[in-house]
């Protein structure tokens, strides 16, 4: 599968985008998947407004409930990185 998409840093989004973007995150931590990488560019947009989180190449598996605050600081530092892209 190819995503075409920008930088998130040249956009702005609205908090709906924002919400399935960490509801995204939150399917992928139901996997037991910490993204391990959350940053600005490994964000990007489409021209229809979905948000991809792209570069795994950091990514670990996780015991859930072992290690729920990494999923929950993950999951923190994702909403705070989007506030500021908030319309």
């Amino acid at each position: 599968m190819t995503i075409v998409g920008t930088s998130l840093s040249d956009q702005k989004i609205k908090k709906q985008q924002k919400t399935r973007a960490i509801k995204g995150l939150e399917a992928i931590h139901k996997h037991g998947i910490l993204h391990n990488d959350i940053r600005e560019e490994n964000i990007l947009i489409n021209d229809k407004g979905a948000l991809y989180l792209i570069d795994f190449g950091m990514a670990s598996r996780e015991d859930t409930k072992k290690k729920r605050k990494l999923f929950e600081e993950e999951q923190l530092k994702l909403s705070q990185l989007l506030d500021g892209y908030i319309v």
